[in-house]
């Protein structure tokens, strides 16, 4: 009885919140959520960035001299006519904002940094203003409201980065109040840090006293979940979920599947960086990732990298910015809105095998997943390449499993490259999964 009053509270907080806290950021939503029922055709879209982007480009130049000698430097115009003259424009990346940040960051004052710890481990700054807020949470429930979710909805937050929080007491403060914020919005946090069996089956014990609640959270946590209930045997639809929202890594089609028919509930994949917050979301009738038109102009660029240029006033604007994530392209898709049938992962996570002859040959870490997600029989996985060597430790039921496994490995990726040296694999069991610092699941390092 005191457990569903302390629902019933924490919502009626969120209500009052979400209707007057929070009425700013309500009215950008249901602005933008007009614009889109009023602007559909690609034509229309395509005006509408031209005229965005040059209102952006300006500002940019006047406010940041970084942007004002990027233009002298590489000759570009003051304005365009066509949306797809930004694809002239010099692929703008991390290291050149990076080399900057101190000119760039005195400019963008008033202003807050903010850090990551990346995919990789290597923390970046960016600057973030109020504005940044504003646009993120509309950007965030634009995509969810696809699915029928909207602000003050339970969320169960399966999430980490606490090292965002800061370290002594002043990280606590932090922390509380974060705590504070989540129960006034309907948020609670579980952590990624702790996956074992124990704290997923807690974790599905209070979503389950959520009834309705969205599950959100990173692709790697979400297989826990799954895992937990599919082999615990348990009901899944007792949780009544309404939605499982997918970020930050990649979405295998069998995640997917698996959300339906476990817990009878919509799958969804949320995509974003921390430059930008949320950028794009699928809806439930596809998989497929549409972005939002009116935040960011999309292109794609060598290996098909995502590059993004943003087109909302921002504190700092991203002008044709290479993500360093590869797409997959709908094939004879409308140019506009930007959709990709998945965000495939990072450009740089490429392997490099070794043939009989001596050849050398690079293949993307995708191949690799692509062979061990569809196995029932791996739960989990880690490559480790360093230098020739290749090992992969794997997951499974049982050790005895990890031969069949390898057979099946070593067949499937000899179909692909039938020249291959086998001798550079070595199979060995997962004992325990790696998370980079932001608590992001590890798949894969190359030394």
């Amino acid at each position: 009885m005191l457990a569903e009053l302390n629902v019933a509270a924490q919502r009626w907080a969120v209500r009052r919140v979400v209707e007057y806290g929070l009425s700013d950021r309500l009215e950008l939503l249901a602005e933008r959520q007009g614009k889109y029922k009023t602007i559909t055709s690609p034509a229309l879209i395509a005006r509408w960035q031209v005229e965005a982007f040059n209102r952006i480009w300006q500002s940019a130049r006047q406010r940041y001299r970084f942007y004002a000698e990027w233009q002298r430097r590489h000759h570009l115009p003051e304005s365009i006519k066509e949306i797809a003259e930004i694809n002239a424009f010099p692929v703008l990346r991390s290291d050149d904002i990076s080399e900057n940040l101190a000119e760039i960051e005195e400019d963008a004052m008033p202003c807050r940094m903010v850090r990551t710890g990346g995919s990789t481990g290597r923390p970046r700054r960016f600057p973030r203003g109020k504005e940044d807020d504003l646009i993120q949470h509309a950007n965030m429930y634009l995509g969810r409201s696809w699915a029928g979710i909207r602000p003050g909805d339970d969320i169960a937050l399966i999430w980490s980065h606490t090292h965002l929080f800061g370290n002594g007491v002043k990280g606590h403060i932090n922390v509380a109040r974060r705590h504070v914020k989540d129960w006034l919005v309907g948020t609670r946090r579980l952590s990624a840090y702790s996956l074992n069996d124990e704290s997923v089956a807690s974790y599905f014990e209070k979503i389950q006293a959520r009834p309705g609640s969205v599950v959100v959270g990173y692709a790697s946590c979400i297989r826990k979940l799954l895992d937990y209930v599919e082999r615990s045997g348990i009901d899944g639809r007792s949780a009544r979920v309404k939605a499982v929202i997918f970020c930050s890594e990649t979405v295998f089609p069998k995640d997917l599947e698996r959300v339906r028919r476990l817990l009878r509930a919509v799958p969804l994949i949320e995509y974003g960086m921390q430059e930008t917050g949320v950028m794009a979301y699928s809806t439930p009738d596809s998989s497929n990732v549409t972005f939002f038109w009116d935040a960011h102009h999309c292109g794609v660029i060598d290996g098909q990298e995502l590059a993004i240029t943003s087109l909302l006033p921002v504190r700092f604007p991203l002008i044709n910015y290479g993500t360093g994530d590869r797409i997959e392209p709908i094939p004879n898709a409308a140019p506009l809105p930007f959709r990709c049938a998945r965000i495939l992962g990072r450009t740089r996570d490429i392997m490099t095998l070794s043939m009989r002859n001596g050849q050398r040959v690079d293949t993307h870490s995708d191949f690799f997943f692509d062979i061990l997600q569809i196995d029932d029989g791996v739960r989990s996985f880690f490559v480790h390449q360093k230098g020739d060597h290749i090992d992969i430790a794997v997951l499974a039921p049982t050790r005895d499993d990890l031969t069949r496994i390898e057979r099946r490995f070593c067949h499937e990726i000899a179909r692909e490259f039938p020249d291959i040296d086998l001798k550079q694999f070595s199979f060995s069991y997962l004992e325990n999964e790696p998370y980079t610092v932001a608590g992001k699941r590890r798949y894969i390092l190359r030394e």
